[in-house]
């Protein structure tokens, strides 16, 4: 079997694949140097350290929406946290992390292979087997393998999304998506507006009207009207 990513799903396939040693084997593919997917904070923008469109939506004071109770693995609870249970992301990694060496993860997981194909092989006996096929993102060496079967857990928070708003195109002030924000302080003494006030969007605009001159947050989903809202 190959699995494809080492985020939070990623490493539950794994760990419930090696639970059945005797009737799978398998392999998990990471384009990263560690487990975490999205959970790994990344101060690139654009593109990271290979060139490669940065996967990690995470920015620097992020802490979770939902409370760990209800986030952990079955078996596996989250370490102590001094009765908190809205973490910063840097404790949702270790817990990660933790749990890919407690199950044994790490030796079955292939680092840095960024996963540029995947082809089915129709079988005589009219099974499928599937090639997969990789490079390295550091030596740039290419391979493929055959496997049984593919799990894909690459997440969906990658790509980021930008709605198709009239003038948008011509603004020319400081325009980003919040896949590439990381920090309040580069708006600090400026007017900024926030298109969106879902999760992300309210976080942000909170945390950036601490340095900023004005913050308006604008909720546009699901309405025919905007509702607006002034941080001072």
């Amino acid at each position: 079997v190959a699995v494809i990513g080492a985020g939070a799903a990623g490493l539950c396939a794994g760990r419930h694949l090696i639970a059945e040693p005797n009737q799978f084997q398998f392999d998990i593919y990471e384009q990263q140097d560690d487990v975490g997917g999205t959970w790994r904070y990344s101060t690139h923008i654009g593109q990271d350290q290979y060139g490669l469109p940065v996967h990690s939506s995470m920015y620097k004071n992020l802490r979770t929406n939902f409370p760990k109770e209800v986030m952990a693995y079955p078996g596996f609870p989250f370490e102590e946290s001094e009765g908190r249970s809205f973490l910063h992301h840097t404790e949702v990694l270790k817990y990660l992390q933790d749990y890919a060496k407690h199950y044994g993860l790490y030796e079955y997981i292939k680092f840095h292979k960024l996963i540029e194909n995947i082809r089915p092989l129709k079988q005589e006996d009219g099974s499928v087997e599937w090639a997969v096929s990789f490079r390295d993102v550091v030596t740039k060496e290419k391979e493929t393998y055959i496997y049984d079967a593919v799990m894909v857990c690459n997440g969906h928070y990658s790509v980021p999304y930008m709605p198709e708003i009239e003038g948008l195109n011509d603004f020319k002030a400081r325009l980003i998506h919040s896949h590439d924000y990381r920090e309040p302080q580069d708006f600090k003494d400026l007017k900024v507006v926030v298109l969106g006030a879902g999760a992300s969007g309210i976080d942000i605009a909170i945390e950036v009207s601490e340095v900023a001159k004005e913050v308006r947050s604008f909720l546009l989903h699901h309405f025919d009207s905007m509702f607006q809202h002034t941080y001072a």
